[in-house]
């Protein structure tokens, strides 16, 4: 697989684009390979970013920081970094820290010059994916070497009740 090879658009073609597909593409990217994510979503970093570590997290560590659990130790039992703590609060503090997460990602996509498509990709042959965008319209991309990177889906136990 060399630069030169124009036989295909990519050298290769990435179909998801959380943690394991982003760091699949930056470093082909970085040997100089012509790269290409394909994510349902034009919002980067799949579910890791999205809708499940980093969002989970930062909710917990908001909560921490604006208690004012870490300093109690400094400043005493009593200590609060806001002596009322609404949800907005919250919110706020994790929508920030989702906002930086992507705009890191977008960033080093951007400076590795890694193309972004949006939508469902399906296979035609070994080389050539089909992708339906959201507007139902379909495009057609070939690469030498085609990464499936999808992620999981979270098991949600039917006999267990979630409250969110």
């Amino acid at each position: 697989m060399t630069k030169a090879d124009t036989k295909y658009d990519y050298d290769l073609l990435v179909i998801g684009g959380g943690p394991a597909g982003q760091r699949a593409a930056v470093q082909a990217a970085k040997i100089r390979k012509r790269v290409c994510i394909v994510d349902k979503l034009i919002v980067v970093g799949g579910n890791c970013v999205n809708t499940g570590t980093i969002p989970s997290k930062s909710f917990k560590e908001a909560v921490v920081f604006l208690s004012g659990y870490r300093q109690r130790n400094i400043y005493g039992a009593g200590y609060r970094v806001k002596s009322e703590i609404e949800m907005k609060d919250l919110t706020f503090r994790c929508n920030r820290i989702l906002q930086i997460e992507r705009d890191v990602i977008r960033h080093q996509l951007s400076r590795n010059h890694i193309d972004m498509v949006e939508g469902h990709a399906r296979f035609v042959d070994k080389h050539c994916v089909e992708i339906t965008t959201g507007d139902g319209n379909t495009v057609k991309k070939t690469a030498n070497i085609i990464l499936i990177a999808v992620g999981a889906k979270p098991h949600r136990p039917e006999n267990i009740e979630f409250d969110g």
